[in-house]
Parts: structure tokens; C-alpha cells; sequence
């Protein structure tokens, strides 16, 4: 009994189905008949006990029976097809992917579609995983999924699982695109926003810069205007104190001139007096005149 995995979703869903499948018991069965008994008796003994493990979710414990199959029969297609499913159900798609890739060259024609379909279920899921990391790997996941879905509908047209998921990864694929462009937009719009917000820090610190120097040229300005006020008023002041003693001087000579004019005046009238003004007539008692007639009659 081989097992494999098949996916599953629903429109607008994205649950996924588990389905086994008995395959390839009466392959498993003719291959026993013309083979030695003992070696391969016991490769299809530790293979169905693990296959059994499989089914209850024991991946570890029946990992370990198929490995030992393998080692036993390293060339068993079947066997690598069992372990790449176990490998896959546990979640270790790396190793999956490399068990289920050589099985999908075994040259057993059904076990190369179904190792073909567990392939793009393998790449499904681990680009899944990858969605919200890097968005273009998880597309690349998906196309190559996509690649072995169309593998297995070659080989079987019918299969309605791998015809299912060709669509229902087309459809993811499609989605995955349209969250890469729109992750674009938003990436877009940040590096837009940011420039902006550069641009208004640069403009603002340009502004600043204008202002501090606006304001620098003002306290300049200012301090020139109060400089050239003082250098105004002090010779404003220098000019009054010269006027100031210019009015004094002048008004010590106009005194002077006054004192002068005065004085002049004084000398000129005592000059006057000397020299021009009559004489005064000496003052003299006068004498008693007789009355005695005149001597004489002039």
C-alpha cells in the first residue's frame, strides 16, 4: 500500500483535503512473486508497516521503516515515492521534494504521475510558506507546482485531484500576483512618502536655516540701527554741546561786547564830558549888589 497526499480547496477557500490512496497493493503483491522471498519480503514488510504508521499520523516512527526499506532497496522507486509522502506530510518539504523528484524519473509508469502530482502538492505548500517572506518565490513555488499538476494530467487526463489543483494554483498564482503588485504600490507609496517627507525636512531645515539667517540679519540690522542711533544721538549731543558752547561763547562776547559798549560808552561820555560838554561855571556866592547907581551909562 502506497500513500500519497492530494490537495483540496474550495472556491473563495483555502482548505486544504488529505486523501489516501491504496494504489499499488496488487503491484506490491506481483513484485513479491519474482522476487527473492527474503530480501524483498522483508522491504514489503517494514513498507507496510510504515504505511500503517502513516495512517495514524506516526511520521516519524514509519520515516524510519521506509528508510531502512530504502536502505535496503535503494533503487525502489516505490519506496522513495513513500518516504518523499511521509517527508511531506511531516513538513520537511526540502527533503520531500528530493525523495518524490527521483521517484518521479522511476521508470515505473504509475508511480510517475502520482509522484509527479505529490511533487506540485510539496511546491504548493512550501511556497505557501513563503508567501509572507518573498512573495516572488512562493510565485515560483507555485508555478513549478503548477508545471507537475500538468505533468500528471498528461499522463492522465482523467485525474480529476491534479485537474482541480491546476486550477485552484492558477487561481492562488493569480491572487499571489496581484498581493506582489499591490505590495509594489504600497512600497511605492512608502518610498513616495518618504521622499516627500525628506523633501518637506529638507525644505523645513532650508526654511530654518532662511529664518535663522532672516533673523541673524535682522539682530544686525537692528543692532546697526541702534548703533547708528547712538552715533546719531552722540553727535546730535556733540552738536548741541558745540552749539551749546558756540551760544555760550557767543553770549560771553555779546556780554563782553556789552560790558565793552558799556564802557565805551562810559569813556566816551566821560571823554564827552572833558573834552565837548560845556563848563560848568565854578560855583561863587554872588555879592550883594548896592543899590548905587550906575557910574556909567554904556
Amino acid at each position: 500500500m502506497f500513500n500519497f497526499v492530494s490537495l483540496r480547496g474550495a472556491e473563495g477557500d483555502e482548505v486544504i483535503f488529505l486523501k489516501i490512496k491504496d494504489c499499488f497493493a496488487s503491484l506490491a503483491m506481483t513484485l513479491l512473486l519474482f522476487m527473492p522471498s527474503i530480501g524483498y519480503a522483508s522491504v514489503a514488510s517494514e513498507v507496510n508497516q510504515a504505511n500503517d504508521l502513516y495512517k495514524h499520523g506516526q511520521f516519524d516512527d514509519s520515516l524510519k521503516l521506509y528508510q531502512e526499506a530504502l536502505d535496503q532497496d535503494a533503487q525502489s522507486g516505490i519506496v522513495k515515492y513513500d518516504l518523499g509522502t511521509a517527508l511531506y506530510k511531516k513538513g520537511d518539504y526540502d527533503k520531500a521534494l528530493g525523495y518524490l523528484s527521483q521517484a518521479a524519473q522511476d521508470k515505473n509508469v504509475k508511480i510517475k504521475p502520482k509522484a509527479e502530482y505529490n511533487l506540485g502538492n510539496v511546491l504548493y505548500k512550501s511556497g505557501v510558506q513563503k508567501e509572507n517572506t518573498n512573495v516572488d518565490d512562493a510565485i515560483k513555488s507555485l508555478q513549478s507546482a503548477l508545471g507537475h499538476y500538468g505533468q500528471t494530467i498528461a499522463m492522465d487526463p482523467k485525474d480529476q485531484d491534479a485537474l482541480y489543483n491546476q486550477d485552484f494554483v492558477k487561481k492562488e498564482i493569480k491572487r499571489l500576483k496581484q498581493k506582489k503588485q499591490n505590495q509594489q504600490q504600497q512600497q511605492n507609496q512608502q518610498q513616495q512618502n518618504q521622499k516627500q517627507q525628506q523633501d518637506q525636512k529638507k525644505q523645513q531645515g532650508q526654511q530654518n536655516q532662511q529664518q535663522d539667517q532672516q533673523n541673524k540679519q535682522d539682530q544686525q540690522n537692528q543692532q546697526n540701527q541702534q548703533t547708528q542711533q547712538k552715533e546719531q544721538e552722540d553727535q546730535q549731543s556733540a552738536s548741541e554741546s558745540q552749539a551749546q558752547k558756540q551760544k555760550n561763547a557767543q553770549d560771553q562776547a555779546q556780554q563782553k561786547q556789552k560790558e565793552l559798549d558799556r564802557k565805551q560808552a562810559e569813556d566816551l561820555l566821560e571823554e564827552y564830558q572833558d573834552n565837548e560838554e560845556p563848563k560848568k561855571l565854578l560855583n561863587y556866592m554872588p555879592k550883594k549888589i548896592d543899590d548905587r547907581p550906575v557910574l556909567k551909562d554904556w
